[in-house]
């Protein structure tokens, strides 16, 4: 090889590495968008405007929403192009089944391996959800949930149980807002998760593992009921 098509060859290499590590951003700021709402289910994706609110060209857009549909939360239309999902009642009651089963395990590792540390941020971000829920707040509510939820499956300390439940959860994203808009949800959601809390820092491994599945089980019924 010569050293003009080896010279050739690595700059191809390092120009593919950032074409990846920019789609990657991309990817996570597409995704942010529906976790916040700002891109809602069966909402298109423009590519073009897109591009322009993200300072990049159209071609991490499309390795972005690839990559994004692979993980369930888009959705391709023959000419077209991608729509944020439309996930149905059974679909996520499929997830939730899942969801709730993963749910009891976490709570049974996090007592065995958790320090009191986490347990105790755990406990705050509680009392933060609490004021949330007392003004009304819902994207504070929403923002402290999912730092929750996240700091609760870290706690876990299993890789497997964490990729399998954000594989979950990114696709529930799409409509689990809807289950604590209704009035009082908030209060009644923050409720089990002191309910969680209370029982992790007994280091009661039975009552951890069951109040994991109750508030599941009770995200399910908020999700699923009559708007």
């Amino acid at each position: 090889m010569s050293k003009e098509t080896s010279k050739n060859s690595t700059l191809e290499q390092i120009s593919q590495r950032r074409s990846k590590t920019l789609s990657t951003i991309v990817c996570e700021a597409i995704e942010e968008m529906i976790i916040s709402g700002e891109l809602e289910a069966g909402d298109r994706i423009n590519e073009s405007a897109l591009a322009g609110k993200l300072g990049v060209s159209r071609g991490p857009i499309r390795e972005a929403c690839r990559s994004l549909e692979q993980a369930g939360l888009l959705v391709s239309a023959t000419n077209h192009g991608m729509y944020v999902r439309e996930m149905t009642l059974d679909e996520a009651r499929d997830l939730y089944e899942v969801r709730g089963a993963l749910a009891g395990l976490t709570g049974r590792l996090i007592v065995e391996r958790a320090s009191d540390g986490t347990l105790k941020k755990l406990q705050e971000l509680v009392e933060k959800m609490d004021v949330a829920a007392n003004d009304s707040d819902l994207s504070r509510y929403y923002s402290l949930n999912l730092e929750f939820h996240d700091l609760l499956v870290e706690a876990s300390k299993n890789p497997a149980l964490e990729q399998s439940y954000r594989w979950i959860v990114n696709q529930l994203h799409l409509f689990r807002r809807r289950g604590l808009v209704q009035k009082g949800n908030l209060l009644v959601s923050n409720k089990e998760h002191r309910a969680i809390t209370d029982a992790l820092l007994s280091r009661d491994a039975d009552a951890a593992d069951s109040a994991m599945r109750q508030h599941v089980a009770g995200g399910w019924v908020r999700m699923s009921a009559p708007s």
